[in-house]
């Protein structure tokens, strides 16, 4: 849906189209309340410039009155109309962008995956970044997120680490709502994964309200957002992928991660050294097992040259996790 602008200020129009641009949000633009009549109640947000405000426009929900200062008649008026809020530019551009974008940006319908490793080394990376990669051969928009800032990176893994783009330090700032499309239009990508990694020479905590309006806008932009978590980060995922090496230690070191109050699904890697089947692992944990793969020695030279394959054991797996995670036709 669109934006509807009422205003005969030029400059005032010229400072939402921007803003509206920023958001990838269309405006409608009246200079006169004829012209706004076939959009006033059609618009998703009206933006009222105080300059209209002596007419008598009919009330309705999302209007918002824009002015260039703060005075008490602009308010007064703006209360007689039933307006939901007075935002004075140029302080209130953030808002007034965030406000453009709840308006306007459709539902979200793209869903996002948590991947961690009971320990160290377990294989959770490699397991994100092929789930990714078979996702994208099924043609879905698909997202590769790296939240470990000490890890090797995910850039590496796919070859990205040279690749202009936006990297996690340069979000480190963000606040309030990030645009679908500046998202989507910023990350580097390889064999139709985007990816948003750290950077290896200098990491950076990624603060909860950064990685809430990334998540946010992934939501909107991808299909698949696939996060390479350390296991204690895990951000708010529609579910969560917890990889259990067969081997006594993992299992005991997954016990904190399996009680959590939404249970992950469980996936073993073999070998198994002292032959610990994956059903133990299963009941131990208490968790339903959803697969298990054997460790294939293709993967470590593979990784060195960034080409991860996408046939054989951990590819068909990911094939079977996608119909789970992603019900429904692609």
């Amino acid at each position: 849906m669109n934006a509807l602008v009422l205003s005969g200020d030029p400059e005032l129009v010229d400072d939402v189209r921007r803003l509206a641009a920023a958001a990838s949000v269309e405006v409608e633009v009246a200079a006169h309340a004829a012209e706004a009549r076939a959009w006033w109640h059609r618009a998703a947000v009206v933006l009222l410039g105080a300059d209209a405000l002596a007419g008598s426009p009919p009330r309705r929900d999302g209007l918002v009155v824009l002015s260039r200062k703060a005075s008490v008649a602009v308010y007064r008026r703006a209360l007689d109309l039933g307006a939901e809020h007075v935002a004075v530019l140029p302080e209130d551009e953030p808002w007034l962008t965030d406000r453009l974008l709840r308006a306007c940006s459709p539902p979200a319908s793209g869903r996002v995956v948590a991947v961690t490793g009971a320990r160290g080394g377990a294989g959770a990376s490699v397991l994100a970044a092929t789930l990714a990669l078979v996702a994208a051969r099924r043609n879905l928009r698909v997202l590769l997120l790296d939240l470990d800032p000490l890890s090797a990176g995910l850039d590496v893994v796919l070859g990205l680490e040279r690749a202009p783009g936006t990297r996690w330090p340069d979000l480190t700032r963000l606040r309030g709502r990030l645009a679908p499309d500046a998202l989507r239009g910023s990350l580097p990508s390889s064999r139709g994964v985007a990816v948003l990694s750290h950077t290896h020479d200098r990491p950076a905590r990624v603060p909860a309200e950064a990685l809430a309006s990334v998540l946010s806008a992934a939501r909107h932009a991808y299909t698949l957002t696939v996060a390479d978590c350390p296991r204690d980060a895990l951000p708010p995922a529609d579910e969560t992928l917890l990889l259990v090496p067969a081997e006594v230690r993992s299992v005991l070191s997954a016990r904190s991660l399996a009680a959590t109050p939404a249970p992950p699904l469980l996936i073993t890697r073999g070998p198994a050294p002292a032959r610990l089947p994956s059903a133990a692992i299963a009941e131990t944990l208490s968790l339903p097992l959803y697969g298990h793969y054997d460790f294939d020695h293709r993967i470590p030279p593979a990784l060195e040259q960034a080409a991860l394959p996408t046939r054989g054991p951990l590819a068909r797996l990911c094939t079977r996790l996608l119909a789970t995670l992603l019900p429904g036709p692609p």
